[in-house]
């Protein structure tokens, strides 16, 4: 997962989240990564529309959004 994460800050491609909050809320979110570190990931929300903190332990899944054809 955070091998996936880096690689998406270092190439720029979006990933799509699984992320369970303080309140232990699950929510899935489209982001763009702009740093990592060893406890969160600071990410661009399209979600949102902002930019956003998310702690690595609770992200519980990450995948690379494929573009469809159209």
């Amino acid at each position: 997962m955070n091998r996936l994460l880096a690689r998406a800050y270092e190439e720029k491609f979006l990933v799509e989240i699984i992320y369970c909050n303080k309140d232990n809320v699950f929510s899935k979110r489209s982001i763009l990564v702009k740093a990592v570190n060893d406890n969160y990931v600071i990410a661009y929300c399209l979600t949102k529309k902002q930019t956003r903190i998310f702690k690595l332990e609770a992200i519980l899944a990450v995948d690379k959004i494929r573009k469809t054809a159209s």
